[in-house]
């Protein structure tokens, strides 16, 4: 009888342990870097929460973006890190969330790396859930951006991600459940892949088309963007043949190694006949790794410039990033301050809109 009662006691006692240390864990993991736990999470169907407050679905009337009143909108944004790092950082979450909303952005490029959704079954609800509900909250429009750089229909690319599936078929996997999810969830947008990159347009095209045809056939009628090839540089290829559908709009990624003089052909051309969204361009004044010297700018040389070349044309944009690590940032470490670049985006960000949109 008594050894029973030990054992009892035993028993009772690691379990009190154990739950001591996961409630401390679970206190400390959102401090200290790769110190955290993924709790299970309910999967619900769809997103069921209220949505009557939030900005009312966008669609492409020739090459602009337009909402519900009939009115032109003009997207101007940031890209904070990818949810799952801000979670790290102790980040994600709705003062995070209000702190980007009130520099005036009216959208946010929510950037989702492939293998953090592989390993995270939850990662919908963990985190796109929140992260959509707070900027409808807001009034602002969220990107959903499924970040691969590569060629997604051979799997090449120095930057693709280690993840079990072939790219193709994590792709369509991931817009079939977000589409889905979304679908009547007006304020988001989706963009289909980040950065096609060694990968020819023809091949390029064939391949969004299977992606864009994806999410219409999981119901979800909301604004698909559609980047260009060479890391989402060169939009050229869709004045020859655009991606069939409706609401369809073209992304561009340009940086400071980017000649001005190719920017008509790359994507000024296109935006007379498409609405064009840059979703990343940025600059940092130096690179002292070396490893990504297309980043190094000015905002004389490259920033003004580069807003006087998109207002006129009513060319939305997302600056990237809304971070203090990853480059081009924004802020300096801690976010302690504003770099050039973070001020010069908070300036624009706080000036009224010079294309005539919204």
């Amino acid at each position: 009888m008594n050894t029973k009662k030990s054992k009892r006691k035993i028993l009772i006692l690691a379990i009190l342990s154990l739950s001591m240390i996961c409630i401390a864990l679970l206190l400390i993991a959102p401090r200290y870097g790769n110190l955290s736990i993924n709790l299970p999470l309910e999967h619900k169907p769809v997103f069921d929460r209220d949505i009557s407050a939030y900005p009312g679905r966008l669609h492409v009337e020739g090459n602009r973006l337009m909402n519900e009143d009939g009115q032109v909108v003009t997207l101007r944004g940031l890209m904070p890190a990818d949810p799952a790092t801000l979670r790290r950082k102790g980040q994600f979450n709705r003062l995070f969330f209000d702190r980007m909303a009130a520099s005036g952005a009216n959208v946010m490029r929510i950037p989702v790396h492939p293998e953090r959704w592989e390993h995270d079954p939850d990662y919908l609800w963990r985190y796109l859930d929140p992260a959509v509900s707070w900027n409808g909250e807001n009034g602002v429009y969220t990107i959903i951006d499924l970040h691969f750089i590569g060629d997604i229909g051979r799997d090449r690319g120095p930057q693709m991600p280690d993840i079990s599936i072939s790219s193709r078929d994590f792709a369509l996997d991931f817009w079939r459940k977000v589409a889905s999810y979304f679908k009547d969830t007006p304020h988001v947008i989706f963009e289909i892949f980040n950065e096609p990159a060694g990968i020819s347009a023809s091949a390029w095209r064939t391949d969004a088309q299977v992606l864009v045809d994806a999410i219409r056939s999981a119901g979800a009628d909301q604004l698909v963007i559609v980047g260009g090839v060479e890391y989402s540089r060169d939009l050229s290829w869709v004045l020859e043949e655009p991606i069939r559908g409706e609401n369809i709009a073209y992304a561009a990624h340009i940086y400071p190694a980017h000649s001005r003089y190719s920017w008509d052909r790359w994507f000024g051309d296109i935006a007379e006949k498409y609405p064009v969204v840059v979703t990343e361009w940025g600059w940092m004044a130096t690179d002292p790794s070396g490893e990504q010297s297309y980043l190094v700018g000015s905002q004389k040389a490259y920033g003004e410039p580069f807003v006087g070349y998109l207002d006129p044309r009513g060319i939305s944009w997302v600056a990237c990033w809304y971070d203090d690590e990853w480059k081009p940032a924004m802020f300096t470490e801690d976010f302690n301050e504003l770099t050039p670049f973070g001020a010069f985006i908070l300036q624009q960000l706080s000036a009224p809109s010079r294309s005539g949109g919204e």
